[in-house]
């Protein structure tokens, strides 16, 4: 298998991992990661940026929770969270701080 390509979602993710060192070391729900876009808001991640980070290799999902057995309550059942594979440990280790690729207004204006 070749290497996955480093898109620019892909890039701001996994900048984000790298920030955050509670992130790079337990299971992760998705609306915990953020992006920013051109305007400099910050938005959630949703089930596309983790179906493009789990496409290439970086994270898995797990599921936790359960029934609550053993507890004096029931919980809601199973929830999916997300934690970094060894390779995304790697990829996260070798993101660079500025983007490598081509910047997205470049793209638009060529």
């Amino acid at each position: 298998m070749s290497a996955p390509i480093l898109t620019r979602v892909r890039w701001e993710y996994l900048r984000f991992i790298k920030s955050s060192m509670s992130l790079q070391n337990r299971p992760f729900l998705a609306r915990e990661l953020f992006w920013h876009s051109r305007s400099g808001r910050r938005f959630p991640a949703g089930g596309a940026a983790m179906a493009t980070l789990r496409d290439a290799g970086w994270i898995e999902a797990i599921e936790f929770g359960g029934a609550g057995s053993g507890m004096p309550f029931r919980s809601s059942g199973l929830t999916r969270a997300w934690q970094l594979t060894e390779a995304g440990k790697k990829a996260v280790a070798a993101c660079p701080d500025t983007f490598p690729g081509v910047p997205v207004c470049d793209e638009v204006a060529a």
